[in-house]
């Protein structure tokens, strides 16, 4: 050991017995708990250890990266192409006043909202267990990402993202007249699409119950894995079969998304005097639909959105 790392150490050492006494570490892995982490140890054939799949839904929406601040404004175009107002298209009469058209914005406000997964992890923990260095990051970022599905299908908007079921240009299509409870049938998937702006570029995003009620539909290809055409994403946070957002038809291009990159750190100097070190994955987003209310296009008999469900089947 060289003398500047025998500063450095005795330079924490200082820190940590002048310092105030700091809450103990009460939640962390250990080589004691097999289920804690110490069943990463002994495993020696093992580099990591595997976690189960998570339908992420981040990556199918539109994401804007925020370099600075913590918080950005984008002016989102409410009109149409098809509406009264806005930027619209007009046929005109050679050598006639040509119509003046200017856009309809709404300032939108993203202030981002922060995602922690803290883990404290004992030294001796790192220093046996080669497939931890694998596992926790993977471990952290399954975390985060459950928590974003949630935000994104969920979030009520106050301190969380606005999930898309909380959205006022969500689409709540009728049941199918006497269908069974916690059902989806084949008019359900007719209505839903027959209610979608943008039908052949949105997915089905379903509670992985439901899943196995949709392989047996006509509209569904078991070759392709496909329903009506289009992928289906399955995750925990849609809500229980039965209830509206059990199975939804979305066009996420339209979910706007402000995020910074996330942060992976680690720290020994938190929990120094119990051979502790923390590990931290913090995420920093937020989000919502880019339409307020659904419109409804020319030649519609009915108003139509980017986010559709069904209601109750009880």
């Amino acid at each position: 050991m060289n003398s500047a790392q025998q500063n450095r150490i005795a330079a924490v050492a200082r820190e940590v017995r002048m310092r105030a006494p700091m809450a103990l570490a009460t939640s962390y892995g250990a080589t004691v708990s097999g289920p804690d982490g110490g069943y990463a140890v002994p495993v020696d054939f093992a580099r990591s250890v595997l976690m189960p799949s998570v339908g992420a839904l981040l990556p199918y929406c539109r994401e804007l990266p925020v370099t600075q601040g913590g918080s950005i404004a984008l002016p989102l175009d409410v009109a149409t192409a098809y509406g009264s107002d806005g930027i619209v298209a007009a046929w005109e009469v050679e050598g006639a006043l040509l119509t003046q058209q200017k856009p309809n914005l709404n300032l939108s406000n993203f202030i981002l909202k922060k995602l922690i997964a803290m883990v404290p992890v004992t030294d001796e923990l790192l220093d046996d267990s080669d497939a931890l260095a694998a596992f926790l990051p993977i471990a952290m970022q399954t975390a985060v990402t459950r928590k974003v599905n949630d935000g994104i299908i969920a979030g009520l908007g106050a301190g969380r993202p606005l999930g898309i079921l909380n959205s006022g240009s969500l689409i709540t299509v009728a049941k199918d007249g006497s269908q069974g409870a916690g059902t989806i049938v084949d008019a359900n998937i007719a209505a839903m699409l027959d209610r979608s702006l943008t039908p052949d570029s949105s997915r089905w995003v379903c509670n992985p119950s439901i899943y196995s009620k949709i392989v047996g539909l006509a509209s569904f290809d078991s070759a392709t894995q496909r329903l009506a055409g289009l992928p289906i994403v399955t995750t925990d946070s849609c809500p229980a079969p039965g209830t509206p957002g059990d199975l939804i038809l979305a066009d996420l291009d339209f979910y706007i998304v402000a995020s910074k990159t996330p942060q992976l750190n680690g720290s020994m100097h938190i929990w120094f005097d119990q051979d502790v070190t923390a590990f931290r994955l913090s995420f920093r987003m937020d989000g919502m639909p880019m339409l307020g209310a659904p419109v409804t296009p020319p030649n519609a008999t009915a108003n139509k959105s980017h986010i559709i469900t069904v209601a109750v089947r009880a």
